[in-house]
């Protein structure tokens, strides 16, 4: 039996409802390592994962099937591997999902004026979205749930209130302009050049010999 995630999912799926089906080579578009299958009779639609969430959180990894979105009939079985290391704008993103999943979890068991409030908003567009076929908010949804009309609000006000945030502190910072710095010529000083060149003379021209000293008058005779 095989030990690979992938396999063991597709050998469960054609035991079951799915029939693999090989594309041909010059199809596209076409990903590598993503499998086509078709399922049985009786089975419209499939997505999700297929494996457990035990099994993918001891691999690392999800096996995952959808409807295909370029081939009508079949259906998309590949691998989502887990991140290893998250952006900065990703990390940002996700605290700003839980924040709003926490703000939407308090209103949603609340007895407040603030919740009182989220509960009118929630009930004018259910009735005027819902049921009256009226255009939902920008960013918004036909929600027919409170938690997530209020989640999906709440989750954009804090997007807008960043990038307003953001642009407000671009608009403070000063326009900052610079003129790079070339590097000057180096120079060495005249002691320096003198001092190298003194290397490069003979021994007698670094060092004279002392001038001849005359004989004596008494040595001459």
């Amino acid at each position: 039996m095989s030990r690979h995630l992938k396999n063991i999912v597709m050998d469960g799926l054609k035991n079951t409802c799915a029939t693999f089906v090989q594309l041909p080579p010059d199809s596209t578009p076409h990903t590598k390592g993503v499998r086509y299958f078709r399922v049985c009779t009786g089975i419209q639609c499939l997505w999700g994962a297929m494996d457990s969430e035990k099994e993918g959180r001891k691999r690392r990894k999800r096996i995952v099937v959808r409807p295909s979105r370029f081939r009508s009939g079949l259906f998309e079985l590949y691998t989502y591997h887990f991140p290893k290391h998250w952006s900065a704008a990703c990390v940002a993103n996700r605290e700003l999902i839980k924040e709003a999943q926490r703000q939407a979890h308090a209103l949603e068991h609340a007895h407040t004026r603030e919740a009182l409030e989220w509960r009118l908003r929630f009930w004018h567009h259910y009735f005027t979205v819902c049921k009256g076929g009226a255009k939902p908010e920008p960013g918004l949804k036909p929600y027919t749930r409170f938690y997530q009309y209020t989640y999906v609000a709440i989750y954009r006000q804090l997007q807008n209130a960043r990038q307003e945030a953001a642009k407000k502190a671009e608009e403070l910072l000063p326009d900052l302009s610079f003129e790079p710095i070339l590097p000057r010529p180096v120079q060495l000083p005249a002691v320096r050049r003198s001092a190298a060149h003194h290397v490069f003379l003979t021994t007698e021209e670094a060092h004279p010999l002392p001038p001849p000293i005359p004989a004596s008058p008494s040595a001459i005779e």
